[in-house]
C-alpha cells in the first residue's frame, strides 16, 4: 500500500509541480488583467466561455472518459480517434451556424443577456470548441500512458499563455482581448500535447472504422448518460452566468467570474491533477492490472483534499473583500463579497472533484445523470427565485451556494460509500481539520472584528498559515512526505 501511494503521490507531483514558477506567474498576472479589463468586459467574456463550454461537452459525446477503461491499447486508441473525429465534426457544425446565422444568434443573445455587439466574437466559437475538445481528448490519452509530465507542461502553457496573450497590445481592452487570448492559449496547449501523443503512432496505425464502431457501441453509456451528466455539471456552474446576466447585468457576471476564477484556479489545479492520477490508478486496480486496496486509496486521497483545502477557505471567509481590493483594485471589492458566499460550496466541490471518477469506475453513469440533472434544476430554481423576488445579486448567490452545499454533501457521501467508507468516518475527518483551522484562525477573526490595518491582518495570516499546516502535518506523516517531495521537486526545477 505504501508503494502504491508513493507512486500515486509522484504522479500527482508531476501534474501539480511541473514548471511551478510559470504556474505562479500565471496566477500573478490576474491582478494585471483586472486592471486592464472592466467587470463588464469580464462578464461578456464569461458568457462566451459558458456557451463554448456547453458546446465542448457535446463535441466529444463524453467518449474521452472511456479512453482510460479498455484493457488493450488498440481499443483505447480507437476510442481516442472516435473522440477526436466527433470534436472535429461538432466544431465544423458550429462554424456553419455562426457563419450563416450570425445576426439571428446575436438577437437571441441580446434578448436573453441584454448585451450588444456579440456577433464579432462568434467566429472564435468553433475554434475554441475544437481546441478545447482536443485538449480533453489528448489529456485522457496521455494520462493513460502515464505521461503526466506532458499533461502538466501543457496545462501550465495553457494557463500562462492565455494570461500573457490577454495582456499584449495586439487588441484594445475589450472582450475581444480576453476571448482571443483564451482561444490561442488552448491552441498552444494542444500543440504541446500533440508531441506526446505522436509517440504512439504505432498503435494508432491499428485504428479502423470497424473497431471505432465497436467501441462506440461498447461504451454507449457515456454518450447516453455521461454526456448529459457532464453537460448538466457544465451548465450548473454556468447557471449564475446566464441568470445573473438576465436578472442583473454583465458587470455582476464579471464580479462573479473573478470570484469563481480566483478560488477555482489554485484549487482546480490541485484537484484536477489528483483526479487524473486517481482515475488512472483506480482504473488499474479495478481491472486487476494493479494491486491495492481501493478503499484505502480513496480514503487517503479524501483526507489529503480536506487537509489542503480547508484553511485557505477559512482565510477567504474572513478576508474576502480585503484580499480582492488589495489584489485586483477597488473596482473588484464586490467580487470579494461574492467569494465569501461561494467558499463553502467551492470547498465541497473541490473534495468531490477527484473522487467523482468513481461514477465511471463503478458504472454508475445513471446515478450521476440523475444527480447532475437534479442539481441543475435546483440551482436554476434557486437563482430564479432570487432574481424574481430579490433585487440583490448577493441574495441570489446565497441561495445558489446553499443549494450547492446540500447536493455536494450528498454526492460526497454517496461516492465514499461506493468503496465502503462510512459517513461517520468522512464527517469526523472533516470536523477535525475544520476545527483546527477555525481555532488557529481566531487571531485573524479578532483582528478583522477590531478593524485592524489590512497589512497587519495579512502579516498575521502569513504567520498562521505554516502553523496550521505544521500541526496538520504532525498528525499526517504521509502528507508530510508529499510536501517534502513537492519542495524538492520545485528546487530541482528552479
Amino acid at each position: 500500500m505504501e508503494i502504491i501511494m508513493s507512486n500515486f503521490i509522484g504522479n500527482v507531483l508531476k501534474l501539480v509541480s511541473g514548471s511551478v514558477a510559470a504556474q505562479i506567474l500565471g496566477i500573478l498576472l490576474v491582478p494585471i488583467v483586472t486592471r486592464i479589463y472592466s467587470p463588464d468586459d469580464m462578464g461578456v467574456f464569461q458568457l462566451f466561455v459558458a456557451v463554448s463550454g456547453i458546446l465542448v461537452i457535446f463535441s466529444t459525446f463524453s467518449y474521452q472518459f472511456a479512453i482510460m477503461l479498455p484493457k488493450s491499447e488498440e481499443d483505447s486508441a480507437n476510442v481516442f480517434f472516435l473522440s477526436s473525429i466527433l470534436v472535429t465534426f461538432i466544431s465544423l457544425l458550429t462554424a456553419v451556424a455562426v457563419i450563416i446565422f450570425p445576426e439571428d444568434i446575436e438577437h437571441i443573445i441580446e434578448y436573453i443577456f441584454h448585451t450588444k455587439g456579440s456577433s464579432k466574437y462568434l467566429i472564435y466559437l468553433p475554434v475554441i470548441v475544437f481546441f478545447n475538445g482536443l485538449f480533453f481528448v489528448q489529456n485522457y490519452w496521455l494520462s493513460r500512458k502515464l505521461r503526466f509530465g506532458v499533461v502538466a507542461g501543457s496545462r501550465v502553457l495553457n494557463a500562462l499563455s492565455t494570461k500573457v496573450l490577454q495582456l499584449i497590445p495586439l487588441w484594445t481592452a475589450s472582450p475581444l482581448g480576453l476571448i482571443a487570448g483564451y482561444t490561442l492559449g488552448y491552441g498552444l496547449a494542444d500543440l504541446a500535447m500533440l508531441k506526446g501523443v505522436k509517440e504512439d503512432l504505432t498503435v494508432f496505425k491499428k485504428v479502423s472504422v470497424k473497431k471505432m464502431k465497436e467501441m462506440a457501441i461498447e461504451y454507449k453509456n457515456f454518450p447516453l448518460f455521461s454526456s448529459w451528466s457532464t453537460l448538466a455539471n457544465t451548465i450548473s456552474p454556468q447557471v449564475p452566468t446566464f441568470l445573473l446576466a438576465y436578472f442583473y447585468s454583465t458587470t455582476v457576471v464579471g464580479y462573479f467570474s473573478l470570484a469563481n476564477q480566483v478560488v477555482n484556479m489554485p484549487m482546480g489545479l490541485v484537484g484536477t491533477a489528483i483526479q487524473q492520477v486517481f482515475f488512472q490508478k483506480i482504473s488499474e486496480v479495478k481491472n486487476g492490472n494493479s494491486s491495492g486496496d481501493m478503499k484505502a486509496i480513496v480514503s487517503e486521497v479524501y483526507k489529503k483534499l480536506i487537509l489542503i483545502g480547508i484553511f485557505p477557505m477559512i482565510l477567504l471567509l474572513i478576508l474576502g473583500e480585503e484580499i480582492f481590493t488589495f489584489a485586483f483594485g477597488k473596482n473588484w471589492y464586490i467580487a470579494g463579497t461574492y467569494v465569501k458566499i461561494l467558499v463553502p460550496f467551492i470547498f465541497l466541490v473541490f473534495l468531490a472533484l477527484p473522487i467523482s471518477t468513481l461514477y465511471s469506475i463503478f458504472d454508475k453513469q445513471k446515478v450521476w445523470f440523475t444527480y447532475s440533472t437534479a442539481l441543475l434544476i435546483s440551482r436554476f430554481v434557486a437563482l430564479a427565485i432570487g432574481g424574481i423576488y430579490a433585487k440583490s445579486a448577493e441574495f441570489s448567490l446565497c441561495l445558489f451556494s446553499f443549494t450547492g452545499v446540500i447536493f455536494a454533501l450528498w454526492n460526497n457521501a454517496y461516492l465514499l460509500n461506493l468503496v465502503g467508507i462510512s459517513k461517520r468516518e468522512s464527517l469526523e475527518i472533516l470536523i477535525k481539520y475544520t476545527t483546527i483551522g477555525v481555532v488557529i484562525s481566531i487571531p485573524l477573526i479578532l483582528l478583522e472584528t477590531l478593524s485592524a490595518n489590512f497589512y497587519i491582518i495579512m502579516l498575521a495570516a502569513i504567520i498562521i498559515t505554516p502553523i496550521y499546516y505544521g500541526i496538520a502535518l504532525r498528525d499526517d506523516p504521509a502528507f508530510k512526505k508529499l510536501l517534502s517531495a513537492f519542495l524538492v521537486n520545485i528546487k530541482n526545477r528552479t
